[in-house]
């Protein structure tokens, strides 16, 4: 059972959505390296999106500003502006966000791990809409659909967002203007080591881009609990 402030999370599959990324090729092209990453090494845009995204880190204040476009990240295959590192182990992943300026309500932003840079990859999230609304999603397998649970939120804010990978568990972790991240829901994906842990932008929409300010960001590699996965 997974609950949140008393409403009941209901998982739902992407069956039914057909997007235009639906048919581009499994492939990622334009991935570099960034002169002062801050706690990651590379970025670049995964899917090829039609608008080319970008990711800035700025040393004097430690914030990341990722801008990104994109179809979505959803049903069978992603596109999206992905800051990112390699990362085997279990860890904890933090970060404060906020979008700027107004965008497609269903944009989306926040901390993804994935087993590789291919469209379709296996993955799983924890990210925020651009109406409020928290997501923890994950594809068990390459080239199968997203899987997502739905969220009740109250509109957009600044959040502070946590996703701990626990051996085959993800878990999620939100908390809004000001308030302490808390544990929300997990789910179990299972990867292969080394996998890819990062900050994530999509714009939801084709013709446009997105731009969210990530803060206070860390990563964090975690012992395995005695007796747990």
């Amino acid at each position: 059972m997974y609950r949140w402030n008393n409403f009941r999370l209901r998982p739902r599959k992407s069956d039914y959505h057909a997007y235009a990324i639906a048919s581009l090729p499994a492939v990622c092209v334009g991935f570099r390296a960034e002169r002062e990453p801050g706690v990651f090494t590379n970025s670049g845009d995964v899917g090829g999106p039609v608008g080319k995204g970008s990711a800035e880190f700025n040393a004097s204040n430690g914030q990341y500003r990722i801008t990104g476009s994109g179809a979505n990240m959803w049903a069978k295959q992603d596109q999206f502006q992905y800051l990112w590192r390699e990362m085997p182990g279990n860890f904890t992943v933090t970060a404060t966000m906020r979008f700027l300026g107004q965008g497609n309500e269903h944009r989306k932003a926040g901390i993804v791990v994935r087993q590789s840079l291919d469209t379709d990859a296996t993955y799983a999230d924890v990210v925020i809409h651009g109406n409020g609304m928290p997501g923890l999603q994950w594809r068990s397998k390459q080239g199968e659909d997203t899987n997502a649970f739905d969220l009740p939120f109250d509109g957009p804010g600044t959040f502070k967002i946590k996703l701990v990978r626990t051996g085959v568990r993800i878990y999620m972790f939100i908390g809004k203007d000001g308030a302490e991240a808390k544990e929300i829901a997990h789910t179990e994906v299972s990867f292969r080591n080394p996998v890819l842990v990062g900050l994530a932008v999509c714009s939801h929409q084709a013709d446009a881009s997105d731009t969210v300010i990530f803060s206070d960001v860390s990563v964090e590699a975690q012992a395995a609990p005695a007796g747990k996965k």
